[in-house]
C-alpha cells in the first residue's frame, strides 16, 4: 500500500484512465509509481480503482486537517460537486481525473499528509505489479510492445468484467441523456410557440375591441352634436327677440 513508501524510493501519482463499474457509477485508476534509488531493485506500481465519492472524502478530510493545524501552503483545488445527471458528463470526468492527480501528488510530497488515517485507509488492498528491468528490456527489443498494454493482473477484481459492455452501457445512457434534454428543449419550445401565439391572439382582440370602442365613441359625438344644434338655434332667436 501507499504508506510503506520510503525515502529510499521515488513516488509519484498518476491517474491514467477511468472506466464505469458494472453497478453504475465512474471509477478512476490510481497508480502510485514507486522507483527505488538502488538500482538492484526494480520499479513497481500499485494500483487501485476508486470511485470520485471516496476520493472526494479525502480531499475534504486532508483539506479540514491542514486547515485545522494550519499549514502554511495553498491547499490544491478540487471540481464542485454536480448535478447527478452531470456526474457522466465526459468534460466534468476528465476534470475531477486532473484534479485527483494533482491532489494526490500534493498529500504524497507532505509528511502530516500522507501519514493521516484516512490517507492510510484510503490506500488499502492495492495491486502490485512489477515492472521490467530496463536493462533487460533493452536487451531483448523482440518483447517491447508499443501499443498500450492492459493487464488483466493490475485491475481488481470488481474491474474483470467486460470494458466493452461498459462502453457500451455508458454510450446507451448518454443516449438516453440526449433523448431527455431534446424532449425537454422540444416542450420548452412548444410552450414559448404557445405563449406568442396566446400574446397575438390578446392583442388581436385588444385591436378589434379599441376599434368597436372608437366607433361607438364617433357615434355617440355624431349624436351629441345632433342634440346641441336646436339649443343653439333657441338660443340665437331668444336673443333676437
Amino acid at each position: 500500500m501507499a504508506s510503506s513508501t520510503k525515502d529510499t524510493e521515488l513516488c509519484s501519482f498518476d491517474v491514467p484512465e477511468t472506466a464505469r463499474h458494472p453497478s453504475g457509477p465512474t471509477i478512476y485508476k490510481i497508480v502510485l509509481q514507486v522507483t527505488p534509488k538502488e538500482l538492484t531493485e526494480n520499479s513497481y506500481q500499485l494500483v487501485y480503482w476508486k470511485r470520485y465519492n471516496d476520493i472526494r472524502k479525502l480531499y475534504d478530510a486532508l483539506h479540514r486537517y491542514h486547515q485545522a493545524i494550519y499549514r502554511p501552503g495553498k491547499f490544491p483545488d478540487f471540481p464542485e460537486k454536480s448535478r447527478f445527471i452531470e456526474r457522466f458528463d465526459a468534460a466534468i470526468v476528465e476534470e475531477r481525473r486532473i484534479a485527483t492527480k494533482n491532489f494526490l501528488n500534493y498529500a504524497l510530497q507532505h509528511l502530516y499528509l500522507r501519514t493521516h488515517d484516512a490517507y492510510l485507509n484510503f490506500f488499502q488492498k492495492g495491486e502490485k505489479v512489477l515492472l521490467p528491468d530496463v536493462e533487460t528490456a533493452t536487451l531483448q527489443p523482440e518483447i517491447v510492445n508499443t501499443q498500450p498494454q492492459t493487464s488483466t493482473d493490475v485491475i481488481p477484481n470488481p474491474i474483470n468484467e467486460s470494458v466493452i459492455e461498459s462502453k457500451q452501457d455508458e454510450l446507451l445512457f448518454t443516449n438516453d441523456e440526449k433523448e431527455q434534454i431534446e424532449h425537454v428543449t422540444n416542450t420548452c419550445a412548444q410552450i414559448l410557440e404557445d405563449l406568442n401565439d396566446l400574446q397575438f391572439e390578446q392583442q388581436e382582440q385588444i385591436n378589434k375591441e379599441k376599434e368597436e370602442f372608437d366607433l361607438i365613441q364617433e357615434e355617440v359625438n355624431e349624436v351629441a352634436d345632433l342634440l346641441s344644434l336646436p339649443l343653439a338655434t333657441t338660443t340665437n332667436n331668444n336673443n333676437l327677440s
